[in-house]
């Protein structure tokens, strides 16, 4: 049975440990993001190359019902288009296969065509943000993807550590 003075000891001791965990967790988080398109050379990016990039300036909620935010970042179809993805006219055929994965250091994933993301075809512009109402984003960052056009932020990704664009889809005889 532990007394009253070394519980308290052992909440302390816990307290510590998971505030050291979440820090280090968080240190932990890579500050660069790597953009790669299939049979380019990988992009990398840290947060002064995309903030020397054009800017997007979005307002929208980030969960249901909660007020909305100014996000600020870079086109996804911009990073996609530096790194050598096709784009406008010459996004056609085959090219139309192409999926976009996005994935955070945690692991989490989601997918896009590359159509879906092209502004020549009328698709609403999903950003990848480095600050949210005109300040750095802290837990959810460096980098976040927005979507202002989703009705629920599940492709909402936090701590975007890689955009990957490769096509699979099989040559036409």
């Amino acid at each position: 049975m532990l007394s009253r003075k070394s519980g308290c000891t052992c909440l302390r001791f816990a307290a510590l440990a998971l505030v050291y965990l979440s820090s280090h967790a968080f240190a932990q988080t890579p500050q660069t993001l790597h953009v790669t398109v299939e049979g380019q050379p990988a992009l990398t990016l840290d947060r002064a190359a995309l903030a020397a990039m054009p800017r997007v300036d979005i307002a929208t909620a980030a969960i249901h019902h909660q007020a909305a935010a100014r996000w600020q970042g870079v086109a996804l179809s911009e990073l996609l288009r530096r790194a050598g993805a096709p784009t406008g006219e010459s996004l056609r055929g085959r090219a139309m296969a192409t999926v976009v994965r996005v994935a955070a250091a945690d692991h989490y994933q989601v997918v896009f065509s590359l159509g879906e993301l092209d502004s020549s075809l009328g698709h609403e512009q999903v950003i990848v943000a480095d600050t949210q109402d005109g300040h750095p984003l802290q837990g959810d960052g460096p980098f976040r993807l927005i979507v202002p056009g989703d009705q629920r932020p599940a492709r909402w990704v936090r701590n975007v550590v890689a955009i990957e664009a490769a096509n699979d889809a099989p040559q036409a005889p």
